[in-house]
């Protein structure tokens, strides 16, 4: 492989990836301040790279909505420094986007695919769509993939997870209802980047697990999996008052990926039952 540089290592999908590509370099915060973009190229060049996978994000929604700057100097000026980086020395340049970006989009009726447009409804969305953008025009030859509600381990905690540990403490638990889309294994997503590596083709994908959930119904597969008995009820997202708006629909049409790569990822319900059988001590 390459000599390949993954930052955001320590985030759920870093850890898969670096699982998957030990001999790549592994850069978390403490290695490489990504907000520095000063000192940016200067670090990157230390390790020579001739790949790029960008993990890192500003991902704490809500604040996004309060901590504007912090959130598009994160997923938006980091991004286009990484791109130019890249275009400058011919690096590969692979960046994690989000299914955010159609926070203000109607449902279609359909998956949303790359040729639609998208109109996000929170600063997170707009700071991810920007940095998507930066990185198309800065560097053509880059890969942006855009997904949706990871789970894994390593990071701060996941939806999964978080179900699981709050139901053993027999936590009531409000979960929406109206917010359909695809949470995604991220061991998923990381063979899907491998994927990507391997082909030549430049762009926009769209990469998920398959099928489509409420939150709500989600949260109710997790626990019926899992054994747990929990208190869970539904709840609109107007009725929980979550600072940023999230999207009703955010479905994603992975035909592309599909076509380029051959691959098609596992459903939905493959994936949260392969996570819970293989992690069967998670609390």
């Amino acid at each position: 492989m390459p000599a390949t540089l993954i930052l955001g290592v320590r985030g759920q999908l870093g850890t898969a990836l670096h699982a998957r590509m030990p001999q790549a370099i592994g850069l978390g915060r403490a290695e490489l301040n990504v907000d520095d973009l000063d000192n940016l190229a200067h670090t990157l060049d230390e390790h020579q790279p001739q790949q790029i996978i960008n993990c890192a994000a500003w991902n704490q929604v809500d604040l996004a909505e309060t901590e504007t700057a912090a959130a598009f100097h994160t997923n938006a000026l980091v991004p286009r420094a990484l791109a130019r980086y890249c275009q400058q020395r011919e690096c590969r340049l692979v960046h994690v986007s989000t299914d955010y970006v159609f926070g203000g989009n109607a449902n279609p009726g359909r998956g949303w695919t790359e040729d639609d447009r998208p109109i996000p409804s929170s600063v997170y969305g707009s700071s991810k769509l920007a940095g998507e953008n930066f990185v198309l025009t800065e560097c053509p030859a880059a890969q942006v993939i855009r997904t949706c509600g990871l789970y894994g381990f390593g990071g701060n905690g996941n939806f999964v997870t978080t179900m699981l540990k709050l139901a053993r403490v027999g936590r009531s638990l409000k979960v929406v209802d109206d917010q359909i889309c695809t949470p995604t294994l991220v061991e998923d997503l990381a063979v899907a980047i491998e994927a990507l590596l391997a082909s030549s083709e430049p762009g926009l994908f769209h990469v998920t697990n398959r099928g489509h959930s409420s939150w709500f119904e989600f949260a109710q597969q997790i626990f019926s999996l899992a054994g747990v008995q929990a208190d869970l009820s539904p709840v609109s997202s107007a009725e929980y008052g979550a600072a940023a708006r999230r999207p009703a629909w955010s479905v994603l049409d992975c035909s592309r990926f599909e076509r380029v790569t051959g691959q098609t990822l596992p459903t939905l319900d493959d994936a949260l039952g392969r996570f819970l059988s293989e992690h069967d001590t998670v609390d």
